[in-house]
């Protein structure tokens, strides 16, 4: 009787692990979903930024400073 409660109770217990790892698996997907669509929205609008910065100082025909060039790989 013992030894079927133990086998009971191992197998709930190992299926109960299994739906919260399924569980636990798909919330840090969604996260990671979330994370990235914010980092990409942030890096667009820098990028928007970094060019009006770039075609302003494009335009200061009277600028004292040289213009450096940007590398990009």
């Amino acid at each position: 009787m013992l030894r079927v409660r133990a086998m009971s109770f191992f197998t709930g217990f190992a299926v109960a692990s299994g739906i919260a790892m399924f569980q636990l698996q798909r919330d840090v997907w969604g996260s990671h979903h979330n994370l990235s669509d914010e980092a990409e929205e942030h890096f667009s609008q820098l990028e928007k930024r970094i060019q009006q910065l770039e075609s302003a100082a494009g335009s200061g025909a009277g600028s004292s400073r040289p213009h450096l060039a940007v590398q990009r790989d």
